[in-house]
Formats: C-alpha cells, structure tokens, sequence
C-alpha cells in the first residue's frame, strides 16, 4: 500500500535518534515524503499572564519573545539539516508558529502516521501535547518508538485484538505493515474468567480473505498487567512491531492515557503503532 507523508515532529532540539531512525527507513521503505514538523509558540503566546501591561513593557516582552522564536527555529532547521537532509528521502522542514497540540494535530490528519517517541523519565511536556494530539485529535494513528530501538522492525506484526472501535482501527492503520510482514499474528488477552470472544476468529478471517496469512491465539494474562502480556508476546517475535488501540479519557479538557495504553507507552522495548 502507497504512503504520501509520515510526519517527524521535533522541538528545537530535534527528537530521538531512534524516531528519526524509524521514520527514515519507513520513508524509503514505502517511498513516502518525510516532514519534519517544528511547533513552535509564538512570541505573544509566551506573555506572562496579566491584567494590565503598559505598552513599553508590553513590546519588549514580544521583541524577546521574537527573538526567542528566531533561535528556536533556527535550531530545529540547524538539527534537520544535519540529521535528515543526506538521507536520500524526500523532506519536508516545516516550522509552524502556533499551540504545539493543534499544530501537531493539524498536520497529522494530513499524514499517514506520525512518530514520537515513548513515554521517557523525566517526561517532557513537549512530547507529553504532542503524543495526545497525534492519537486523540488527528484520527490518524501514531508510531511510538522506544529509544535503542532496532531501526528493522515489522518482520513479525503482533495485533492486539479487542472487540471495539479502537483495535478495528488499529487494525485498519496497520495495513501497509502488514502487506511487507512475513509474519502476522492476532492475539486477544484473557483476563480472569472471561469468556471466549468470538470476535477473534472473525477478525483472523476478515484479514485472511483480505489476503493476509494470520495466526490467531488468546493469551492467558495471569498475574500479569495487560499491557505486559502484551508486550512480552511482541517482544518475543523476530524484528517485531505491537499494533494496538488506543484509550483515554478527558480530565479537565486534557487527554489523559488508560491504564494499558500508559503501561505501553512506558515501557515498550519496541515500536508501537497506536490507534485511537
């Protein structure tokens, strides 16, 4: 399946050497433009908060912040061009001033996937909005990368299968991965006394008569989280890659991740395409 455009979100200081990694062999892999996308916040949305200003005070704050915005840039075009532009892919550097979690949204819905990286101690507010914008605000899925990542993955594809909306859109976004795996398996977690889901065998069939071999299986969790079953059956597989949906919730207007999504994200040891 053709890709157009995976995006690379970075800040000033570029992002993780495994997500550019990632996004240049998947780049020429599917002969796809990478876009490097640089949020960047514009110089009056870096005014304190404030009832009254006098208008000195007021157009020194913005000329500091204008010159702020002008080395940002400057870096993240410095880090581009020496990260990406000799990599033989088709770039595309775009710093766009604004809010990070729109900018990153918008920008996403017209991409096929964008990559970031996992959820790293300490955390960064920067990945903290880009992450939820990607996977709860473009409807577009995302490709979480762990640092020291093998930048070949996707021999095997392990499909974390859950009878709701969000693992049948994992599953759709997961195609081009799966028209290049050599290996395909869907697997659905028990947890305690479940009951069979008979949506497993229906979903190995679906992606069977769409002309993809899949092995199906249920995994007893135990006494495990799920999210660690789940990552010990992907972990397992030869050059493998975990697809599954994604959960939240809004708190106070912000997304906030679910408890499996957030144990992913934490601590996957390989890549991770996300669908919300």
């Amino acid at each position: 399946m053709k890709l157009v455009r995976i995006l690379l979100p970075i800040d000033q200081g570029g992002t993780s050497p495994a997500c550019v990694k990632a996004a240049l062999t998947l780049a020429k892999q599917f002969s796809a433009e990478l876009e490097v996308l640089h949020p960047c916040l514009a110089a009056w949305q870096r005014l304190p908060y404030a009832t009254e200003l006098s208008p000195y005070y007021f157009q020194e704050l913005i000329n500091t912040g204008s010159e702020q915005v002008a080395f940002e840039k400057g870096e993240a075009k410095i880090w581009c061009d020496k990260a990406v532009k000799s990599s033989g892919v088709a770039i595309e550097f775009c710093s766009i001033e604004g809010l990070i979690g729109p900018t990153v949204a918008m920008r996403a819905r017209v991409s096929d996937f964008t990559v970031l990286p996992t959820i790293e101690a300490p955390q960064s507010s920067f990945w903290a909005t880009a992450r939820d914008a990607a996977l709860f605000d473009s409807g577009r899925p995302m490709l979480a990368v762990p640092e020291g990542a093998s930048a070949a993955f996707g021999e095997t594809v392990v499909i974390a299968w859950k009878d709701n909306g969000e693992a049948t859109r994992a599953v759709s976004a997961a195609k081009p991965f799966l028209t290049t795996a050599k290996r395909v398996r869907l697997i659905a977690v028990k947890e305690g006394d479940e009951e069979e889901d008979q949506s497993l065998p229906s979903m190995a069939d679906y992606l069977a008569r769409s002309g993809f071999e899949v092995e199906h299986s249920r995994v007893d969790c135990g006494s495990r989280d799920v999210g660690a079953a789940l990552l010990e059956e992907a972990s397992s597989a030869k050059k493998g890659m975990l697809v599954m949906g994604a959960y939240g919730h809004r708190r106070w207007k912000e997304w906030a991740f679910g408890g499996v999504t957030q144990y992913v994200l934490r601590h996957a040891t390989l890549p991770v395409l996300m669908m919300h």
